[in-house]
């Protein structure tokens, strides 16, 4: 760090304490890596740690008290090495919330005791930390250990989880290259009991269309989702995409989907007769429908409407 680099830490931190509603209260997590040396870390540490101890006589009292530079405070004393203290201080606090609270985890960790680490953050974190919040460290602290496998095996899941079961795959391929892709979502399936459909759309993805048609089968799966890999897959994979359409029929006879209408329902019915057709298979198609379109599922009613099909007398009416 440069000279004027440094000199800008002042202005840094009268910004943090002016800072709110809170926009950058995260760079005193790099307070320590910002001070550059050891010494100018612990130089630091000496200016907040008074201020930080007497708001935690206030919090073992029961008085609500906060300190702006309590993260600052730890960041450092961990860059000065002054772990024991560090510890010490992070004891005084009886409610500890998680950005502290990892300050001593990270502690152990750095000690090579990682398990212990693991288990200090379990212990003490709060009832607001959430589950994943401590996989992601639990997972990082043993990559670096080199614990690869146990890393995968307890915490990959929870820790890398996205917005999409799809995102979350290609997130762990890219983390954990070592395992094979059918391993890796053999795993996620087995890890997510009672909802293999919802791992349709990245087995399909990977083509591997035998797996993704057994997913589709298997548990609820948006028949819509079913509906659009039938039709980008009809050309050049019209088993798997009559398989895919026919499952997305069954869905939609179960109740499943979302602001369905007719237009859906003959979209599917289309694309299970053309893939059928393409692949000399209409007469199984066929069966499969009339299974599907029975008086028995709840919306069949609606279904055989939708399709211009007679309505079975005791099939019910889509509510």
């Amino acid at each position: 760090m440069t000279g004027v680099q440094t000199c800008a830490l002042p202005i840094f931190f009268a910004a943090l304490k002016e800072d709110d509603p809170p926009y950058i209260e995260h760079l005193g997590d790099h307070w320590g890596e910002l001070c550059a040396t050891p010494e100018l870390a612990s130089a630091w540490a000496d200016q907040l740690l008074p201020t930080l101890r007497s708001v935690l006589r206030e919090r073992q009292r029961g008085t609500y008290a906060f300190f702006s530079g309590t993260t600052l405070c730890y960041s450092t004393l961990f860059k000065a090495g002054r772990h024991d203290e560090l510890l010490a201080v992070l004891a005084l606090d009886p409610r500890p919330i998680w950005q502290y609270l990892i300050w001593g985890a990270r502690v152990l960790e750095a000690r090579g005791q990682v398990d212990e680490a693991i288990a200090y953050a379990r212990e003490r974190a709060g009832s607001t930390t959430s589950l994943e919040t401590i996989a992601v460290f639990a997972e990082a602290a043993l990559l670096k250990a080199g614990r690869r496998a146990e890393a995968f095996d307890h915490y990959a899941l929870l820790a890398n989880r996205a917005n999409s079961n799809l995102s979350t795959f290609r997130a762990l391929a890219r983390k954990y290259p070592e395992l094979a892709p059918d391993r890796l979502l053999d795993h996620l399936i087995a890890a997510t009991p009672g909802e293999p459909g919802k791992w349709f759309a990245t087995a399909k993805t990977l083509k591997r269309f035998d797996k993704a048609t057994q997913l589709a089968w298997a548990s609820p799966c948006d028949p819509s989702t079913l509906t659009r890999a039938a039709r980008d897959h009809l050309a050049k994979e019209p088993a798997f995409a009559m398989q895919a359409a026919l499952a997305a029929l069954h869905w939609m006879s179960m109740g499943h989907g979302h602001e369905l209408n007719g237009l859906d329902a003959h979209e599917a019915h289309r694309l299970a007769l053309d893939g059928a057709k393409a692949c000399q298979q209409t007469d199984q198609a066929q069966a499969t429908i009339e299974e599907t379109l029975g008086p028995d599922r709840p919306i069949s009613a609606w279904l055989r409407q939708a399709l211009g099909l007679p309505i079975a007398a005791t099939a019910t009416k889509r509510p």
